[in-house]
């Protein structure tokens, strides 16, 4: 092997080097993330009397910055160098720090695992590994890591450059997919008893376009019905002459002269999904009373926003297209006949705020047959999801006369499903993640046996890697949710390289640069958030009824009351489990005078009664809660309310906002944060953790506020800064508060969403048509093998 580190480190600053790395070899047997081993060379610097320049700027300093973890094992140092986002080198290095080789992942996975079980690197060649990148032979890549997140725009200029090299293939492969669709038994755009091949079009376009010149361009489609069957041409092409032109002149250019923008401009017309299938199986999905509970939060909230845009935006495509046709969307989730004042006992419910989407509940199974009564934490539905995706599929083909157009996982299992579902039916997967665990749940692959008995990640983590390898897209909120950013991993890429020691190695889990990953921010909904001071949207009755709730009624299940209810309140609202750290706000508000000094605090999270939560992790915050609230005497400073139902988070986003108050989300990592825009679209100034999808949604001070919220003291400083300028500028408060209701408005909608949907729907389905499907296969065929080899037995055993 090729010693290569005299590329890394020049001669003059190799002693330093070797200094520094013998410190840390005196820590054998010590596992150093990226944080410590930049803040331990920063250390030693100091120690030795560095310059800055040294500290800051040497290419010692710029190799230690991009070292994401470090390993001291058996005198040797085993480093991960992510020298690039998405992309890692390896390295092993002896204690004298005079050798440096790159090592293969393979071995540097053998590492870890000797690391854990204790043997020897070599003792560990049994082990079985993943490999998921042979089977994308059959995709083209994203070049660049900037362009990750933009697979639809790399895949439409492949599209047409493989259109305009090989016209006749293509324009064949066009034709052929044209003349495939039908709605209903319905046949669309093209008869294929008088249009047969591709020369019968484009003869049959050039005649039709000029008869149609002659026409009003206003002039339906109905009037001109007759002429166009004549000439071998169905209903879907435009609902009057204006769009039938336009729609036919692109595919025109196409067959002649293939344009990227076109190409994904005529199949974005092509009225081809009108049947979505939507999987959320696990936690409280319903419409009223579950926010807050266990494994219910920003995802439900997500899903019925996606589905009311999501069909508003169908029928008006197909009002375009000149087709009388009823959309359909179901969400499919879990019954729970044991609901409490929940409606997770209904088979069926109708989504507020559409005409034909609905909730279908399908019930999980013991092995006996019988239907099981009670809640299940998502982290232990494993041994459901093969019977419930049988079940889903039933009764979709039924419900829906066939299969659906598309199917779209949510999470971890909900993925799972849509994954078994589209193997079967043959039909379009999106995959949406909302938050993959690996990247929350420190070291939780290396020491997955020790968190096996709760949370099972051996079955979570082998889901994720089938259904994210199997989709044909990924839609994700961010861009750092798939490739991170400088100084943290993404969600994603954490999965390109991994071990679970004892059980598997995963070589290559994921191709970051396929063209599947595209980055698709959600909206809000405008109907429930608006402007504070857009009063007559506002209800005085409930406006009233909140404030009172919020700050005076002194009800059972509210703890605290406010000396000085005047005060601007710093609120916050999100599920009580440790990764939202409800609690760090507290603790940050709790051990800071001057904070307490100027400001109330009102929480918004899960219950105050410790007997209503059958959740482990949310009993520990409840007790952790009432631990700082009696440590800080902060009873007469903070309200704790149970979750606030959603249809009503609005208004109480506006009555904090009309006492200049600011939102607080406080999470450790927050993948999104659907709360955040809500909060902002309502006026309300608000600060979002560094970590995660805020950081894209909030432009620092500017627009909002972004805090580090590892440390309570770090929370409550950049609070207090807001507060100083607030008070030496009156005027500021307002400007974060407009700048946050423009950025919203600007780039976050559901009407953008929906588009970008649709348009990926079909554009990943002529590319599956035309070019993807048979290497689809073998990916399929090797996920197939782990699925009922590996994974299928292991949720199984979970029951024992």
């Amino acid at each position: 092997m090729v010693n290569v580190i005299s590329q890394i480190i020049t001669d003059e600053e190799h002693r330093d080097f070797a200094d520094f790395m013998y410190r840390l070899f005196t820590e054998e047997g010590k596992f150093f993330l990226r944080n410590d081993v930049w803040l331990k060379w920063r250390q030693w610097c100091r120690e030795h009397e560095k310059p800055s320049g040294v500290m800051e700027n040497s290419k010692t300093a710029g190799f230690l910055r991009k070292v994401n973890e470090l390993l001291i094992i058996d005198n040797l140092a085993l480093i991960m160098h992510r020298h690039e986002r998405g992309k890692i080198r390896l390295y092993r290095m002896n204690r004298s720090c005079d050798y440096l080789q790159e090592i293969s992942i393979s071995r540097y996975l053998d590492y870890k695992d000797a690391y854990v079980i204790g043997n020897k690197p070599s003792a560990n060649r049994d082990t079985l590994e993943i490999d998921f990148m042979p089977f994308y032979d059959y995709s083209p890549n994203v070049r660049t890591v900037k362009n990750v997140g933009k697979g639809v725009s790399f895949l439409n200029k492949h599209l047409s450059s493989r259109m305009f090299q090989k016209a006749d293939e293509w324009g064949n492969k066009l034709f052929d997919f044209i003349k495939l669709h039908r709605i209903n038994g319905q046949q669309l755009l093209v008869n294929q008893a008088i249009l047969q091949n591709r020369d019968d079009c484009l003869d049959a376009l050039e005649k039709t376009i000029q008869m149609l010149e002659k026409e009003d361009p206003e002039t339906p489609y109905v009037q001109i019905e007759r002429e166009m069957k004549l000439n071998g041409f169905e209903p879907g092409w435009g609902y009057n002459v204006q769009r039938i032109t336009e729609t036919m002149e692109l595919l025109k250019g196409l067959f002649y002269e293939p344009r990227s923008g076109a190409l994904e401009e005529f199949i974005s017309r092509v009225p081809m999904i009108s049947k979505v299938a939507i999987l959320s199986p696990h936690g409280w999905f319903g419409q009223e009373n579950v926010l807050g509970k266990p494994d219910t939060g920003g995802q439900v909230i997500y899903i019925l926003d996606q589905v009311r845009a999501l069909e508003k935006y169908l029928v008006s495509e197909y009002e375009m297209a000149g087709i009388d046709v009823t959309p359909k969307i179901i969400v499919l989730t879990r019954l729970i006949p044991n609901a409490g004042n929940t409606s997770c006992n209904q088979p069926k419910e109708d989504i507020i705020g559409t005409e034909y989407s609905y909730i279908l509940r399908i019930p999980f199974y013991d092995d006996g047959g019988n239907v099981i009564q009670d809640w299940i934490s998502r982290f232990k539905i494993w041994p459901y999801l093969d019977r419930f995706a049988e079940d889903c599929e039933n009764e979709l083909l039924a419900k829906l006369s066939g299969r659906p157009d598309l199917i779209v996982g949510n999470y971890s299992d909900g993925n799972l499903v849509a994954t078994l579902l589209s193997d079967r039916l043959k039909v379009i997967q999106c995959t949406i993640a909302h938050a993959l665990e690996k990247t929350k749940y420190l070291f939780s692959d290396l020491y997955w046996e020790n968190m096996e008995q709760d949370y099972h990640f051996s079955c979570q983590y082998t889901a994720d890697l089938l259904s994210m390898n199997r989709s044909d897209f990924i839609i994700t909120s961010t861009y750092q949710e798939i490739a991170g950013t400088d100084d943290r991993m993404g969600q994603y890429e954490s999965y390109q390289y991994y071990t679970m020691p004892g059980l598997y190695q995963v070589i290559n889990g994921i191709n970051l640069f396929s063209p599947k990953f595209n980055v698709v921010p959600p909206g809000v909904d405008e109907v429930n958030y608006f402007p504070y001071y857009d009063v007559d949207k506002r209800t005085d009755s409930r406006t009233r009824y909140w404030e009172e709730r919020i700050f005076h009624d002194q009800e059972e299940d509210i703890h605290g009351y406010l000396e000085d209810p005047e005060k601007p309140p710093v609120f916050t609202m999100a599920r009580l489990d440790r990764i939202k750290n409800i609690t760090g706000l507290v603790e940050a508000f709790g051990m800071d005078p001057e904070l307490r000094k100027h400001c109330n605090l009102v929480v918004a999270a899960g219950t105050i009664r410790m007997e209503e939560s059958e959740d482990v992790e949310e009993r520990n915050e409840i007790e952790k809660m009432y631990s700082l609230i009696e440590k800080y005497q902060l009873k007469g400073s903070i309200r704790w309310l149970p979750s606030v139902p959603k249809q009503e988070t609005g208004s109480v986003y506006r009555i904090i906002a009309d006492k200049g108050g600011m939102f607080v989300q406080p999470a450790l990592f927050e993948a999104f944060g659907l709360t955040v825009l809500e909060a902002m679209q309502c006026g309300l100034p608000t600060f979002g953790p560094i970590f995660g999808g805020p950081s894209e949604i909030i432009i620092n001070k500017k627009s909002g506020y972004l805090m580090n919220t590892s440390r309570p003291e770090m929370m409550a400083g950049d609070i207090m800064e807001f507060i100083a300028k607030c008070e030496k500028d009156p005027e500021h408060w307002k400007m974060i508060s407009e700048n946050g209701i423009k950025r919203v408005r600007e780039n976050f909608t559901w009407a953008r969403y929906s588009d970008k949907l649709i348009r990926l729907t079909k554009l990943y389905g002529f590319w599956r048509f035309a070019e993807s499907e048979e290497g689809m296969v073998r990916m399929n065929r090797y996920c197939d093998l782990l699925y009922h080899l590996f994974l299928k037995p292991r949720a199984r055993a979970i029951l024992g």
